[in-house]
């Protein structure tokens, strides 16, 4: 595999981003003990080099989408994955092992989006062999996932740098967002400047609605990476039972756990969707065992490993990984379609 070197500092510079994504070069600085020059050059080195990136994503908590498993032919997988990326509101696609060879995740800000994306709104489907699709109505964890490097005091400082201000009555994002939300997924660390010049507003404006929709549980910023130059080159997904009136709080925990990528209940004989980043196959056992002595009522129905994501919340990734392009997650898409 074509590696490229990346440093300790490197590794705790993104495990503070993943914290903070908006944090100044100097809180950084400050929180792993280089200088705010240093940890400036060497984001600037991670970005060109495609192995990080920073973007926005829209809270667990107003994020209906669904998880399609998809069977198709071998010869069909890879323009079955391709065209299904070009998707403003398919999130994720990954290659799997088992009896579905793909996978994607879509997102909406309603249940009526996601029901027009999965009616119709992909038409690579009909290439498919067979599908199945899990509804979910938030997700649980993973959407901010972070490595979990850095000392419990260093994170409580990057915590104080990117806390917002409380509101009296927290927004609802809208579509009246939406231009913002888009240009943040392009570039999560853009300044209110930077945004405004684009939007035609002030940067007041720009700053103040930033602040609202992270107070009010709206957006979140993100920090990923290449996960195999990061030694995280697989994903495990599993399918389980819970107790259906126990599904939404057992997902709940499980989706805080540091290795959770994805995490939903979802209607179906399976209730649970949980998907973990490994470093290797051995690591596997551990996830299971671990499930299995926390929450022993908890059944795996299936399991499968995603070999390969050619698209993980909106960047196109290349064969390790690698960013190589961005359509920008449009939660909005389904409904401005009409």
């Amino acid at each position: 595999m074509d590696t490229l070197e990346v440093h300790a500092t490197d590794l705790e510079i993104v495990d503070a981003l993943q914290i903070s994504p908006r944090a100044t070069w100097a809180s950084v600085g400050r929180a792993i003990g280089v200088s705010e020059v240093t940890v400036a050059r060497r984001w600037k080195s991670l970005e060109s080099r495609r192995l990080a990136w920073i973007g926005v994503a829209l809270h667990p908590a107003v994020s209906y989408g669904s998880f399609i498993e998809i069977r198709c032919e071998g010869k069909k997988m890879d323009a079955i994955a391709t065209s299904l990326g070009k998707h403003p509101d398919v999130i994720t696609v990954g290659y799997t092992t088992g009896d579905y060879n793909l996978y994607c995740l879509t997102i909406a800000t309603s249940l009526d989006g996601v029901l027009r994306c999965v009616h119709g709104g992909l038409p690579e489907l009909f290439d498919a062999n067979q599908i199945r699709i899990s509804l979910y109505r938030q997700m649980t964890g993973g959407v901010d996932w972070r490595q979990g490097i850095l000392s419990a005091s260093d994170e409580r400082q990057l915590h104080g740098d990117s806390k917002s201000k409380s509101q009296d009555s927290p927004p609802v994002l809208t579509e009246r967002d939406r231009d913002l939300f888009l240009l943040l997924g392009r570039d999560g660390r853009s300044s209110p400047t930077e945004l405004a010049r684009e939007l035609g507003v002030s940067p007041g404006a720009v700053a103040r609605r930033l602040e609202q929709l992270q107070a009010g549980n709206q957006i979140v910023f993100r920090c990923d990476v290449a996960r195999p130059d990061f030694d995280l080159p697989l994903n495990m997904i599993l399918l389980m039972k819970a107790p259906p009136l126990h599904a939404e709080r057992t997902s709940l925990l499980i989706g805080h756990w540091r290795e959770t990528r994805f995490c939903a209940s979802v209607v179906g004989s399976a209730n649970i969707i949980l998907i973990v980043g490994l470093h290797d196959l051995v690591d596997a056992e551990g996830i299971l065992r671990r499930l299995s002595l926390e929450h022993p009522d908890v059944e795996v129905a299936d399991q499968r490993v995603a070999t390969r994501m050619t698209k993980v919340y909106g960047r196109l990734l290349d064969e390790f990984g690698r960013s190589k392009g961005i359509v920008p997650v449009d939660p909005w898409f389904r409904s401005l379609k009409g």
